[in-house]
């Protein structure tokens, strides 16, 4: 934000140079990241006294100009003729050095000497609004004046890096009352008196608030019979100063008055709103208007927009609408200074790509109890500068009136928090300054808090305030002090990094997304509403609607990544992320934080494997994401596992599948379903994990054993089985393994058959199983017999019959 320094001691009386202002405003938190004067020193250009007009007489376009400098009066030979006897106009005399570069001289033009030029506004470098030619200025200024002075441009310009939480400096009265806190001047108080007339503005005019969450508030004035003209340059100059390009004298007042009070103005030509009714509400579904920039906007149905019966004229907050803007033949103008939904300007500016001055305003929460003096200060100023006639009375609708927070504060508490030995008059002083109000004894402070200070709300908030206010420079620097000790990392720590390890030896990349989500996750992954998931932690004062909840699941933020990477034509993925997910217990406060848990996810889509002249990739599927969770496991010591069927809604209901270690059920794994998918514009097949991580981190081990080559050979015998297609493959292993006893080394699964010569609702497994003896070689006969238990016990409890 740009600060003119004249413009800003119009309320506070303050003599402290720019420079020690830009300082003090630093080291208070209102960072000032530029200081820079606002015009250049422009020596022998001067105000002077037009006392002659003549036609050149060897030049017909040429005139023959004799302006008084006071010091002298110079001949000067000018191209146009817009002024006339006893207008003031700049001269720049010879040896004056234009801002763009150009060097005056004494030259002679057809036979003529000029001692000199008369500029325009161009020519001066200033972006004034006026008639073509030369720059006609006010009668009331010096003769032979130095134009920088004579025309108000000796001025400082302060550019701001405001935090989002300093709304209330969005404005010259918000920065001066922070500048009366931190160095004691007093404030100018100066409100506006509007002189109204006897038509009363409820009876000609209308507000209506459809939806109260978005508009909290809407205020309206009516000023009659404007003459639209260009603002006096005193008043465009200010502008300039501020970075706003002067326009005509009602736009330009409703900028004025936004930049001095942090409320954004609208103005209507009132004869072009229809039945003389403001309707405050949503768009409709295929709804169309065209803003200022005479663009047609498609607009969506969440946007909030300034209506009329007959149709959208404003786009609440962000851009005003081509049909009823301000022209040449406006003659009345209704006034609109409202509240509105910060999330919702947000997401409609970024939605349309548009960015405005008061859009950036109403994001950051502009204070509702702000509209009435915005709207009387621009009515006294159209009423002063336009020759309009105020219409008596305000339309104010404000159905719930915020209050002031009202917050505790400890003196002692603060002085510990601070390391200061401040008095509590000390800190009650400083509050008075802010413009709080203050009640209680030395032990306990009532503070009340007025609305244009959303940033305060607890008793923190106003320690923060006595610290900056009174200025951290005061506070006194110690030196951090700690013992000294190697460093060395946690089990959990070497598990986690090892887990990275492993994943990205299996190709995947490392995803970290944002811990803030949408709550609109849950019905794209198509979540039951009483899934526990769906049990979330909202943000106070989220960013965005788009980061409202803090998330509960990394399924949503990787299906983001994998929409954004397909979104330019990355198709073949595999990425992962291990974050924390979120989940509240109880109602929240500093005793009862959120359970935070680490978690794993991955997520594979499109092809695996390079292409090229040896081989083909392969499509992703379950098993090679059940494979790389495997790898994970074993890598990680762990052999106690079971994958099983499961049913998950974001997953395909037959292709999906539950991570068991031991008795505990720590993840799930499978297809992710295709609505789900489509939801996120992802065409392809996508599979997905999600795993506690710290239950798997419980069940991990880095304990690595040594096991020497065996002594003795193996024996490998294969098996067939026709067992119903609903028994596990993985139940007959474990069945093995258990009836096996210690002699089976290994069980591999090699072969799965449905079709011809199998009954219907059979399926045909075939299993290798390596027998080996740790002690001694095995003969045929003890193999045989364990083999036989092996099929005995899976004819007992699965039914299964031998394949011969």
């Amino acid at each position: 934000m740009l600060v003119s320094y004249q413009w800003l001691k119009d309320y506070v009386y303050t003599d402290i140079s720019p420079q020690e202002l830009a300082e003090k405003l630093t080291m208070s938190g209102v960072e000032v990241e530029a200081l820079t004067p606002f015009y250049p020193d422009v020596p022998n250009i001067v105000v002077g006294k037009v006392q002659s007009v003549e036609k050149h007489p060897q030049a017909d376009k040429l005139y023959v100009v004799q302006v008084d400098v006071k010091e002298e009066v110079l001949q000067v030979v000018v191209g146009i003729a817009n002024y006339q006897e006893g207008d003031l106009v700049p001269v720049a005399k010879p040896g004056a050095v234009l801002p763009k570069g150009l060097k005056i001289k004494k030259t002679k033009l057809r036979g003529i000497e000029s001692y000199g030029m008369l500029c325009s506004a161009e020519e001066l470098d200033l972006d004034f609004r006026h008639d073509y030619g030369i720059l006609i200025l006010e009668d009331s200024l010096p003769v032979g004046g130095n134009i920088k002075e004579a025309l108000g441009l000796e001025d400082w310009v302060l550019e701001l890096g405001l935090t989002p939480n300093r709304s209330d400096c969005l404005g010259m009265l918000g920065l001066a009352r922070e500048i009366s806190a931190i160095t004691g001047a007093p404030l100018k108080s100066d409100f506006p008196q509007v002189q109204e007339g006897e038509e009363r503005i409820e009876e000609i005019a209308r507000v209506q608030i459809i939806d109260e969450d978005l508009c909290p508030r809407y205020s309206a004035r009516l000023v009659r019979d404007i003459k639209l003209e260009h603002s006096p340059l005193w008043f465009q100059r200010r502008l300039l100063a501020v970075g706003i390009r002067p326009i005509n004298n009602i736009v330009d007042i409703t900028n004025y008055v936004m930049w001095e009070s942090g409320q954004p103005l609208h103005a209507f030509d009132y004869d072009r709103v229809s039945e003389s009714t403001v309707i405050i509400r949503k768009a409709y579904e295929g709804e169309k208007m065209t803003t200022l920039d005479e663009q047609e906007r498609q607009l969506e149905e969440n946007m909030l927009v300034i209506a009329d019966p007959g149709g959208a004229i404003a786009l609440a907050g962000v851009m005003g609408g081509f049909h009823t803007e301000i022209t040449g033949d406006t003659k009345n103008v209704l006034l609109e200074s409202a509240n509105f939904d910060p999330a919702s300007i947000r997401k409609t500016s970024r939605d349309l790509g548009l960015r405005s001055e008061a859009s950036l305003r109403f994001e950051r929460n502009v204070d509702p109890n702000g509209t009435l003096y915005a709207l009387d200060r621009a009515a006294q100023l159209i009423a002063q500068l336009a020759g309009g006639k105020v219409v008596k009375g305000v339309i104010d609708e404000y159905p719930s009136v915020k209050e002031n927070a009202l917050v505790d504060f400890k003196p002692e508490r603060a002085q510990k928090i601070i390391g200061l030995d401040l008095p509590a008059s000390t800190m009650k002083n400083i509050f008075l300054r802010l413009g709080f109000k203050v009640e209680g004894d030395d032990s306990l402070l009532k503070v009340e808090v007025p609305t244009r200070r959303p940033d305060i709300s607890r008793e923190e908030d106003l320690v923060e305030e006595v610290a900056r206010v009174y200025g951290y420079e005061h506070i006194k620097t110690t030196l951090p002090r700690g013992e000294i000790t190697q460093g060395k990392k946690t089990r959990e720590q070497k598990l986690t990094d090892k887990a990275r390890e492993i994943i990205t030896a299996c190709g995947l990349n490392e995803a970290i997304t944002y811990s803030f989500v949408s709550p609109k996750i849950f019905d794209q992954l198509k979540l039951e509403e009483d899934n526990p998931l769906r049990e979330v932690i909202e943000m106070h004062n989220p960013l965005s609607e788009e980061q409202r909840i803090m998330r509960t699941t990394l399924l949503a933020n990787l299906l983001r990544v994998l929409q954004y990477n397909a979104n330019r034509s990355i198709y073949n993925q595999g990425v992962f992320e291990l974050g924390r997910v979120f989940i509240p217990r109880g109602k929240l406060s500093e005793k009862s934080l959120p359970w935070e848990r680490e978690t794993l996810a991955l997520a594979l889509m499109g092809e695996w494997g390079e292409k090229n002249w040896q081989q083909k990739p392969l499509s992703v599927d379950f098993f090679l994401l059940k494979g790389i969770l495997e790898n994970l496991l074993e890598g990680l010591g762990i052999s106690n596992y079971l994958i099983k069927p499961c049913s998950f809604s974001t997953f395909h209901p037959t292709r999906c599948a539950e991570l068991v270690v031991g008795e505990e059920r720590i993840g799930v794994l499978g297809e992710v379903h295709g609505e789900v998918a489509a939801s996120f514009d992802l065409e392809d097949r996508v599979y997905m994990a999600e795993v506690d991580f710290e239950s798997l981190v419980k069940h991990s081990s880095l304990k690595i054993e040594f096991e020497p080559l065996p002594r003795y050979p193996a024996v490998l015998r294969d098996i067939a089985i026709l067992v119903k297609e609903d028994i596990l493959a993985e139940d007959i292993r474990q069945e093995i393994l258990r009836s096996g006893g210690d002699l089976v080394e290994d069980i591999v699964l090699f072969d799965l058959y449905q079709g011809e010569q199998i009954s219907e609702g059979y399926r045909s497994l075939a299993y290798s199983i390596v027998y080996r003896s740790p002690d001694k070689t095995l003969t045929d006969e003890e193999v045989n017999k364990v083999h036989q238990r092996i099929i005995d016990s899976l004819e007992k409890n699965f039914e299964a019959r031998l394949r011969k």
